[in-house]
């Protein structure tokens, strides 16, 4: 699914006035939209090349925001209270929407969100041969690094198809954003011999696929607990090579991730790729 074909998946999502915004819009602004910022009572927002440009004549209103919000949970919020305690929703085509709004507290612990005040909605997208630079050091376990926006899922896809296309793999996709599996199918190219684990936490999803599926590969998006980091522990001791991305703007950042210590002191991940503006910044490589 390409760029434009995304922003065409979000449409209904959106409010009418947002849509006629995005239909005046030349394909090569399209393109470069990265994120739609809906915020009650202030300017649409668009986001290209990480510089957000607000549309001063479309102020959004709450109601225009709630039915946005509806339809992101398909009008049974209930159905996705589990998402909403985590602040974001993932929508067909694999489009991320980040919410905010009053949480609903039980203890500490978020139940669900409640009065949204605004949506985020990034624009998920393949770059077919995005990766192919780094094909050289994918004989191994690789790891991605980078912050918000940097570039880690779609480099992180295009690796899955690259590797998917020749090995057995299995593609952990907790969040749906990497395949943007609807009913069964895959929506993204992560190659012909991928088996997909859609929505499995993380270290359930490694050791399922471990314990079934015999693959070659393990792909996943953000570690970020220690189960994470067991699990894939787990998986290098049976021979599986693992590509992983986490976040981490640098390798300074990176070594102050404490989780991540039990992995780099032993250098599970040959291969260290620090990306940037979607470019890759850095590559630190053992082999």
């Amino acid at each position: 699914m390409t760029h434009l074909e995304s922003i065409r998946e979000i449409m209904p999502y959106l409010p009418v006035r947002v849509q006629n915004v995005l239909k005046t819009q030349l394909q090569e602004t399209l393109s470069q939209i990265q994120e739609i910022r809906l915020r009650n009572h202030k300017p649409l927002g668009l986001v290209r090349q990480n510089q957000e440009y607000p549309e001063k004549n479309i102020i959004l209103t709450f109601e225009e925001i709630s039915k946005s919000f509806q339809a992101v949970c398909s009008y049974s919020v209930y159905r996705y209270e589990q998402e909403l305690s985590q602040g974001y929703i993932t929508i067909r085509g694999g489009c991320r929407v980040g919410i905010c709004g009053s949480a609903v507290r039980e203890g500490d612990n978020i139940q669900t969100l409640s009065d949204i005040s605004s949506l985020n909605f990034r624009i998920a997208g393949e770059r077919i041969g995005l990766a192919e630079s780094l094909q050289q050091y994918l004989s191994d376990s690789l790891l991605l690094a980078g912050t918000v926006g940097s570039g880690k899922t779609t480099y992180l896809r295009d690796i899955c198809r690259i590797i998917g296309n020749t090995h057995r793999t299995a593609l952990i996709d907790e969040r749906g954003e990497l395949a943007a599996v609807h009913r069964g199918q895959a929506a993204h190219d992560v190659g012909i011999m991928t088996d997909i684990l859609d929505g499995y936490p993380r270290a359930a999803g490694i050791l399922t696929a471990l314990r079934v599926m015999t693959p070659e590969y393990i792909l996943c998006d953000e570690i970020s607990t220690e189960a994470d980091v067991r699990a894939i522990q787990q998986a290098a001791g049976c021979g599986v090579r693992l590509i992983a991305s986490c976040h981490a703007g640098t390798p300074e950042e990176l070594k102050k991730r404490k989780f991540l210590r039990p992995l780099l002191e032993t250098n599970l991940f040959r291969t260290q790729v620090f990306l940037k503006d979607r470019k890759i910044q850095h590559i630190r490589s053992l082999s």
